[in-house]
């Protein structure tokens, strides 16, 4: 039975994951919290909460109980291209961090390609989605499912789902920035895929067929006969000239390793086929997605840089024309966002990247 929460249960619910979200505990466990809080609530049985690449606004790897997996390459390829009702990319940079199909589509869900095609043929229903998103970017949206015998998503669940949704930020955005650190297993050369029209893999590198299954919950997506779901909204973002420049994202394999999934449209008469590349980070590609998962201004980028590559304070004012004094300034304040307490911890925290600002500094 659906069940709706009071206007005094939405308010607790909405203190109790501003306060889940701002502990300590692991990133996955406070988003199973929240979301059970929010089904008991607002609500709804099947849901998706994937985790964003913060600069592509692609979706990555996440935790979910829905039953269309088959379906997903299809509903991505169409929500990242003609699809943009509630889409997550739109919610992703929109003032509106949350929105419903129902109330998109006027009420004509068919309206929506991706639920008339994979998500009505399962029983879903009104789809609400929103963004987890806080000052520093989109880290993360939920998408909570009712089936067709509910009654659609109200302005209230979307009020609700919005305000915990920037507290989800937060989390996500640590979490983010903890899956970047440590190096994982060594450097793997990149590897490649081809796929067809259809976003069908039609072939593939011996490499890529290593990233594919190094890949989070390779074996589960195999049994559907399907890769990784990140390759197929890069993939969809490469055939567009609008959009190319963005296909690209960073998603974290199962071994520790950074990867970047990136994909651009192949050339020749008739030829719709899109070749993706998966690759391993490089330490500098790092090294900016942690800074910005920090949020450190520009000049606590490069005060970071610096202290990498061995510097001390004397040396850093010197090269960054500050006093000693604004340096330590600088170094208090990334402390605190990074959450240690010494230039020691600092250098630990970034230590996979310490190779990347040595040779940029070296190239000066």
């Amino acid at each position: 039975m659906l069940s709706v929460g009071s206007a005094a249960a939405r308010s607790r619910c909405r203190e109790r994951i501003e306060k889940l979200a701002g502990s300590t505990g692991d990133s996955e466990s406070i988003q199973r919290e929240a979301i059970a809080d929010l089904q008991r609530v607002i609500g709804f049985d099947r849901w998706c909460l994937p985790a964003a690449d913060p600069v592509t606004h692609m979706p990555l790897s996440g935790i979910a109980d829905h039953d269309y997996g088959p379906g997903v390459p299809r509903l991505l390829e169409l929500e990242y291209s003609s699809d943009t009702f509630a889409a997550k990319h739109v919610l992703a940079r929109s003032p509106k961090t949350a929105a419903s199909l129902s109330a998109e589509t006027t009420g004509d869900l068919a309206r929506s390609a991706r639920w008339d095609e994979v998500m009505r043929p399962v029983g879903i229903g009104d789809v609400a989605a929103a963004a987890c998103r806080d000052r520093l970017g989109c880290w993360g949206w939920i998408e909570a499912y009712r089936d067709r015998s509910d009654r659609p998503f109200g302005d209230e669940d979307l009020e609700l789902l919005a305000s915990v949704g920037a507290d989800l930020g937060q989390a996500l955005r640590r979490g983010f920035a903890a899956s970047l650190h440590g190096g994982g297993a060594e450097p793997e050369p990149p590897g490649v895929l081809v796929l067809d029209s259809e976003l069908r893999v039609v072939s593939s590198t011996e490499t890529g067929r290593s990233w594919v299954g190094a890949l989070p919950a390779a074996a589960l997506f195999a049994q559907w006969g399907i890769v990784h779901p990140i390759v197929y909204p890069v993939a969809t973002r490469a055939r567009s000239s609008t959009t190319a420049a963005m296909a690209r994202a960073v998603e974290r394999a199962a071994d520790g390793r950074l990867a970047i999934v990136e994909a651009a449209p192949l050339s020749g008469d008739g030829d719709d086929r899109v070749a993706v590349t998966i690759r391993s980070a490089a330490p500098g590609e790092t090294f900016d997605l942690l800074c910005r998962a920090y949020g450190f201004t520009r000049r606590e980028r490069e005060v970071v840089g610096a202290v990498v590559t061995g510097l001390d304070t004397r040396a850093i004012s010197e090269r960054l024309f500050i006093s000693p004094y604004t340096v330590q300034d600088h170094l208090k304040s990334v402390f605190d966002k990074v959450g240690v307490h010494s230039r020691r911890e600092l250098l630990a925290t970034f230590s996979a990247v310490a190779s990347s600002t040595d040779a940029e500094a070296e190239a000066e």
